[in-house]
């Protein structure tokens, strides 16, 4: 005996690491509120409120002002707190900086509003307006027009390099491995043409001609379902669907075999290459 335990492959790691199960309840818990926020503001909307509001920022300046806010600062914690994998050398980025990031943007969409109606001149007014937030009261609200939109921005384009960068590292070695990439591929391009269509409404004036349709609302909603599927696929919640997706897939290609004298660190003294994020 070489004293030198065997590496073990992705899936035995995952099975052997005492925190899997936290691990995977952060992720489930994040794809779990994803879902929530969009439904909950749709269900008052069409039963107790006026109807679809232009997007869902909007929200802020409605009764359902704390499922917003708590619902975003809910998500940025366990962003936050989420370690994911460590970075491989030479990797620069990480599952714990894009979450940070995310959890930076989530937490400046729900602390800098926006209002879409003539300013209050919080910052001006003494004493300010009850509506007027912390945010506004400090820097004006066209301060905090512009930190919601770049936190937005940074927010679905963190989850974004998630779904097309940190989720689909590793070789696929599975076909369940594989079907999970194409859907965390989808959810990606979903979320980032969801976000250049809003910026094109915007910039062409499209969105008050519209607004009748809630373009937006709806936009920002396909965006956080798609990041929502992307972290309950990863939380291991949507398995019949992984599945599902697999059985459409050929069979992958059989693995070579690996290099001589690297099998699992056998008479090298080094252990195996580390396990792909699975």
């Amino acid at each position: 005996m070489s004293g030198i335990e065997p590496a073990h492959s992705g899936a035995e790691q995952r099975a052997d690491n005492d925190l899997v199960l936290s691990f995977l309840r952060v992720r489930q818990a994040i794809g779990l509120l994803g879902f929530f926020l969009p439904v909950a503001l749709l269900v008052w909307s069409l039963t107790l409120g006026p109807g679809l509001l232009p997007t869902i920022s909007d929200y802020y300046y409605s009764p359902m002002r704390e499922v917003l806010v708590g619902t975003l600062c809910a998500i940025a914690v366990f962003l936050w707190s989420y370690e994911g994998y460590d970075p491989r050398p030479g990797e620069w980025l990480s599952d714990h900086v894009a979450a940070r990031t995310a959890a930076l943007g989530a937490l400046a969409i729900a602390w800098a509003p926006i209002r879409t109606d003539p300013l209050l001149d919080c910052r001006t007014t003494e004493p300010p307006p009850l509506i007027c937030t912390a945010s506004q009261d400090a820097f004006g609200e066209g301060f905090a027009y512009v930190l919601h939109w770049v936190g937005a921005t940074v927010f679905f384009g963190a989850l974004a390099v998630f779904c097309l960068v940190l989720f689909v590292r590793g070789a696929a070695q599975t076909q369940e491995k594989a079907a999970s990439n194409r859907i965390y591929r989808l959810c990606g391009w979903t979320i980032v043409g969801c976000m250049a269509a809003i910026a094109l409404l915007n910039i062409t004036g499209a969105q008050a001609a519209l607004a009748a349709l809630a373009p937006v609302f709806w936009l920002e909603t396909l965006a956080t379902f798609a990041f929502a599927t992307s972290w309950m696929v990863k939380g291991d919640s949507l398995r019949p669907v992984v599945r599902a997706v697999a059985r459409t897939d050929p069979p992958l290609p059989p693995a070579p075999p690996p290099p001589a004298g690297r099998h699992a660190g056998a008479g090298t003294g080094v252990a195996a290459d580390p396990a792909p994020h699975d």
